[in-house]
């Protein structure tokens, strides 16, 4: 059973639990500093701030309040994370997994307020406990009295209204942490996320975004997305027909040739997103996915954040991925430098390092297949990138859509080397390389 806690709805009370972690973070600081005085340490406002015990009472209460005070470490980990300390992992990871869920009476006020006072009478069985927990709202599992089984997403009550004030108020907590660099564009990067947010926070547009997903997906029987109870729904609860399957993460348990099945399905579908569609749902994470080994295919369940994908950028990808697949390295660093993951002013040594490492990353194109955990491949890049990581010069702030393409592609990849995939990139790649942006 998850955790359940209140959902603080208004203005104050939000800046209050924002406030509150502010003073507890503000209280570690003045204690560490003093331990470190005492050890004859000079003490910094990271070393300080930024410890395993902070990042555990960033990530409790953020999970309390959902919302984008819950989303934006997500965000954020798009390309902040490179420079974030290795404390802030346990944040990004535990707030990928699930928030709290909200009591009965929140859950009751939603769907009383929506639905009417006399909503029971449409239902055979409404489960209170939700079998999910997000950041903008929670699942249930119901049965229509015509027998219809349905998962009901509901959306936290003034969780949409939250969103401008929750980053705002983040914002100005992560530059008192002293890791955001000068040059990165923290500003552009929130705004963004302020707009996304919005978007996944508005059902209506879900639903069409699911609708749209339909239609180009329609002839991929791999594919399963869920059916809309049109009756139910509106801009804070979404009603879809209910798929029983098994999480993603439970993806490396299965055969080796289901595994490779998969995850070249997905890979597939992610370059096709990109270069063809022009219109991504960039959110990796494993709750947006259902594996069902009965039939071999895959469930696609959310779709709040999805984005078009502008053909300057396509463009500029499709450049990069030859460059990659041809080994050169002045098209790598041009097509870097258009899409802002480097900049001009860096010095050589960062861009150096970032080109050769993009080198060393393009071998997975030079053969017919290739297992990214046999070839510790990532571990490899780590150890080639490791230099970077606590860099400040180091960090670009790309266009936002460049963001959430690398959020997507880099969630596929790691998710195949965790499950030790074999994958054909060089030959779902080629495929794309010639074709126009549309």
């Amino acid at each position: 059973m998850k955790r359940s806690s209140k959902v603080p709805s208004s203005r104050m009370g939000r800046l209050g639990k924002i406030g509150g972690l502010a003073a507890k973070l503000t209280g570690a600081v003045i204690s560490n500093t003093t331990s470190q005085l005492l050890s004859a340490k000079r003490p910094t406002l990271q070393n300080t701030l930024l410890t395993n015990d902070n990042a555990q009472s960033i990530t409790q209460q953020l999970a309390q309040m959902r919302g984008a005070a819950m989303k934006v470490g997500q965000m954020l980990s798009m390309d902040a994370g490179e420079f974030l300390p290795a404390e802030w992992e346990p944040i990004l990871a535990q707030l990928r997994q699930g928030a709290d869920s909200m009591p009965k009476d929140q859950l009751l006020y939603m769907l009383n307020n929506h639905w009417g006072q006399d909503w029971q009478t449409q239902f055979e069985y409404f489960s209170f406990e939700p079998i999910a927990s997000a950041s903008i709202g929670q699942v249930h599992k119901a049965r229509l009295k015509g027998g219809r089984e349905l998962a009901i997403k509901v959306q936290y009550p003034n969780i949409a209204k939250s969103i401008d004030s929750d980053i705002n108020n983040l914002g100005r907590l992560l530059k008192l942490s002293g890791v955001i660099p000068p040059q990165f564009d923290l500003n552009h990067l929130l705004e963004e996320a302020k707009k996304q947010l919005k978007k996944e926070a508005n059902y209506i547009e879900e639903r069409a975004y699911l609708a749209k997903y339909k239609d180009l997906l329609g002839k991929q029987s791999i594919f399963v997305i869920p059916d809309i109870e049109a009756s139910l729904c509106n801009e804070f609860i979404l009603a879809m027909e209910f798929i029983d399957g098994q999480s993603l993460d439970t993806l490396g348990q299965q055969p080796q040739a289901y595994i490779d099945k998969t995850m070249q399905a997905l890979i597939t579908l992610t370059l096709d997103e990109l270069f063809s569609h022009g219109f991504m749902q960039s959110d990796p994470n494993f709750a947006n996915f259902l594996l069902l080994p009965s039939t071999g295919q895959i469930a696609l369940l959310d779709f709040g954040a999805c984005c078009e994908i502008s053909p300057k950028t396509q463009t500029t990808y499709r450049r990069m991925a030859s460059g990659m697949q041809a080994q050169d390295t002045n098209e790598m660093k041009a097509s870097l430098l258009d899409l802002g993951l480097l900049r001009n002013d860096m010095p050589n040594d960062i861009i150096t390092t970032v080109v050769d490492a993009s080198m060393t990353a393009s071998e997975c194109l030079q053969v017919d297949s290739y297992n990214l955990k046999k070839e510790n491949l990532i571990q490899r890049l780590y150890k080639q990138t490791q230099s970077l990581m606590r860099n400040k010069n180091a960090v670009a702030s790309p266009d936002f859509d460049t963001a959430l393409v690398n959020r997507k592609i880099s969630g596929m990849i790691l998710l195949a080397n965790r499950v030790s995939a074999n994958i054909k990139l060089k030959q779902l790649l080629a495929q794309h390389l010639t074709k126009p942006a549309k």
